[in-house]
């Protein structure tokens, strides 16, 4: 019998592949089922975070680019919110930093 994680990671390649091929759209479902359980450590909220990242690069400047850009931000703010130290805060706000950067320049376009 596989373990739980054998599952995990079985379906963390499923979603991966597609959106190699860029499916994002067929991918999302696939990534929220494989990070719907919390490894403890924020994992599932990076890996979110940075395929909606990612999703709103593939769409840019479409202005569907915006809104995965905004889900991004929103799991990359959850995840710098959990920072035990100043310093580590600092670190995981830059990846917040970045999207709004992201954000703030489909807005001038």
């Amino acid at each position: 019998m596989p373990s739980r994680w054998t599952l995990r990671s079985e379906r963390m390649e499923d979603w991966t592949e597609l959106v190699k091929a860029g499916k994002f759209e067929d991918a999302e479902p696939l990534l929220l089922a494989a990070t719907a359980e919390p490894d403890g450590y924020g994992g599932e909220t990076v890996t979110r975070a940075e395929f909606y990242e990612e999703w709103g690069d593939s769409l840019c400047p479409d202005v569907e680019a915006e809104l995965k850009f905004r889900q991004s931000w929103s799991y990359w703010a959850r995840f710098a919110s959990w920072a035990t130290t100043g310093g580590e805060g600092t670190a995981r706000m830059m990846d917040v930093n970045r999207v709004l950067e992201k954000i703030e320049a489909l807005a001038e376009e």
